[in-house]
């Protein structure tokens, strides 16, 4: 019964993992484009076709725009991995107290014969 337990649980962990690194690749991503500079963000919009019939001030408008809504966007992934880092260390605590209590159970099995 302890077994498919330890397995639920290492499963569940091994997706907790996963899920932290996408987090962490989307903040590195975030983060990234929070820190680019209004001239590299207009040379990367008229490139892909974007801002071409804008001026500098609305692009610059656009572009604090942008920032705003990434920081927040960063704020709020920042929590998620908060919380899932706390997910992930209470799976690990919950599966080493899942295989002390099958290997005590194993010693107790042995101890009967």
């Amino acid at each position: 019964m302890l077994g498919t337990d330890i397995r639920g649980i290492m499963a569940e962990e091994e997706e907790v993992q996963r899920r932290q690194e996408a987090l962490k690749s989307l903040m590195t991503m975030r983060a990234r484009q929070l820190r680019e500079s209004l001239d590299d963000r207009i040379k990367r919009a008229r490139s892909s076709g974007d801002w071409t019939q804008l001026s500098k001030p609305e692009c610059a408008s656009l572009h604090k725009q942008e920032k705003a809504h990434l920081k927040s966007q960063l704020e709020q992934l920042q929590f998620e991995q908060t919380r899932t880092r706390g997910k992930l260390t209470a799976l690990k605590r919950a599966k080493a107290r899942a295989q002390r209590i099958r290997a005590a159970e194993a010693a107790s099995e042995r101890r009967r014969r």
